[in-house]
């Protein structure tokens, strides 16, 4: 498996695989996926810009990708993106004024396998690396917790030894605020 930068020919798999992922009101049976929140190519095309942007990939196809960002990134994404402007997340990511980084989205196309798992430390372990050597101190991300809790991610995050801060109401959706500090 390889990990690398994410880039612009990226993009149409990455969406597709997200796509697959979207969580909606009628979901409940899922433990996985994004909750309500889905993005467009061009949405995508301006995160993977991010430093802190990968792909996981073999000879065969996408296993995952990580899109993730600094308060630095965020603000020139916030002029570009109009439904960040108004987003309780990331006005509490830039009222932290500290060297962060947020993952918006990490996924991997089979989550409860071997090779899902493996993508995903890969990916958590590039983010990391990148950060440190970046000067972040540390890695945030939102867990969905109601109205339907993303049971994976909160296990990802234990396991990663991300701790619980608070959860933020964000567009009708309760979201967990997980940290590493590095």
């Amino acid at each position: 498996m390889q990990i690398r930068k994410a880039r612009t020919f990226d993009v149409k798999k990455i969406k597709s695989l997200a796509d697959t992922l979207v969580v909606g009101p009628n979901d409940s049976n899922k433990i996985s996926g994004f909750y309500n929140y889905s993005l467009n190519e061009l949405q995508y095309l301006n995160r993977i810009f991010s430093y802190f942007s990968y792909v996981a990939e073999t000879k065969e196809e996408l296993e995952g990708f990580c899109i993730a960002y600094d308060t630095d990134f965020l603000q020139d994404l916030m002029k570009r993106d109009d439904r960040l402007k108004g987003d309780s997340i990331s006005k509490y990511l830039i009222e932290l004024n500290k060297p962060i980084v947020y993952i918006d989205q990490l996924a991997v196309r089979e989550p409860s396998t071997t090779i899902g798992s493996l993508a995903a430390f890969y990916l958590r372990e590039n983010l990391k690396d990148d950060a440190k050597k970046s000067g972040i101190i540390s890695i945030l991300c939102a867990v969905p917790h109601k109205p339907w809790k993303n049971i994976l991610s909160v296990r990802f995050c234990k396991k990663s030894n991300f701790e619980f801060q608070q959860e933020i109401d964000s567009n009708g959706v309760t979201l967990g605020i997980y940290k590493l500090n590095l």
